[in-house]
């Protein structure tokens, strides 16, 4: 059965690629994850944000990540039971939580480096040093199409 779509990007069955790619980045980036830092590339995310944060809300992680606050409160909790992460009550407002990462969780971060420098490099080689800016640029601006898509509707 032939497609239908021959726009450039359903010739070159350009969504298919960048589903595969991406799982295959994703499973590759997790296994280097966790034998450096015993943490997967969703929970590095959520540490490198309250790393970068400290003393910042659940919710904030939710919206950066583009998760359910739900799906963070788990998240947030393992990485507090592995101890990467503490809250703490706010000082400004009783009712909320801070975040504040630990010096086990800001060691994890420094242990991820070789990590990210592999996968890193593997983006680096297959997409050659000098098209890497392009690419990214043209992936935020797919990102972007989606997020003004997806309020249009």
């Amino acid at each position: 059965m032939g497609s239908k779509n021959t726009s450039p990007a359903g010739r070159r069955r350009a969504y298919f690629q960048l589903q595969t790619v991406a799982q295959r980045l994703r499973t590759t980036a997790d296994r280097l994850f966790i034998e450096e830092a015993g943490i997967s590339t969703a929970q590095a995310a959520a540490l490198m944000l309250i790393a970068n944060h400290a003393g910042c809300r659940q919710s904030l992680i939710a919206a950066q990540l583009g998760q359910r606050e739900s799906a963070v409160t788990a998240m947030v909790g393992r990485l507090e039971t592995a101890g990467f992460v503490e809250r703490r009550a706010s000082q400004s407002d009783g009712r909320a939580w801070e975040l504040w990462p630990t010096d086990s969780g800001t060691d994890a971060l420094r242990r991820l480096d070789g990590a990210l420098a592999t996968v890193n490099g593997y983006i680096d080689e297959a997409i050659g040093t000098d098209e890497v800016d392009g690419v990214v640029d043209a992936l935020q601006r797919l990102s972007d199409l989606l997020d003004t898509s997806g309020r249009s509707k």
